[in-house]
């Protein structure tokens, strides 16, 4: 299932970005994540204009009752891995599960990220993104849900974004 999440903020494009590329931006992020049990920066490594960055997630979110059954709380948990080049304005990403290694071939997300510099000052940031269950069944309905717990993400990501740039 493919997905598409575009904010606009009344901030421009190079105010934004350090917020973007803030090394706080997680630690700030997680307090507008209630249905995350725990965000955590693994790494954060920003040379030649260029961002490396990872955050391991572990989410806390009701299940469905026809999942449970299949669903453990280790599947609720993921690394994002992504780089962001500044000279671009663009980020690439991707979701690593965090399962047993054979049980990664049944779920994939990877997407991007992407600031643009409107008239008078203000800013888009476009992501897009892929995310696949390859389980058979409700994987329709289970990508669904997914895609709705990533725009909770993104949509705090954008608040916390406004926060942190003007504050820069």
């Amino acid at each position: 299932m493919h997905f598409e999440i575009v904010h606009e903020f009344d901030i421009p494009l190079d105010a934004l970005e350090l917020a973007v590329i803030s090394p706080t931006l997680c630690q700030k992020l997680a307090h507008r994540l209630p249905n995350m049990e725990s965000i955590q920066q693994k790494e954060h490594v920003l040379k030649d204009a260029r961002l490396e960055r990872v955050w391991s997630y572990r989410a806390n979110v009701r299940m469905p009752a026809f999942a449970r059954a299949y669903v453990t709380p280790e599947m609720m948990a993921w690394d994002e891995r992504s780089t962001y080049d500044i000279k671009k304005h663009a980020s690439e990403w991707t979701i690593t599960p965090r399962v047993k290694p054979e049980w990664r071939k049944y779920f994939a997300s990877t997407g991007s990220y992407l600031l643009t510099s409107l008239d008078s000052g203000r800013t888009k940031r476009t992501v897009a993104g892929t995310v696949e269950l390859r389980v058979p069944v409700l994987s329709q309905v289970a990508e669904k849900l997914i895609v709705a717990e990533v725009r909770k993400v993104f949509d705090a990501e954008a608040e916390t974004l406004r926060d942190l740039a003007t504050l820069v």
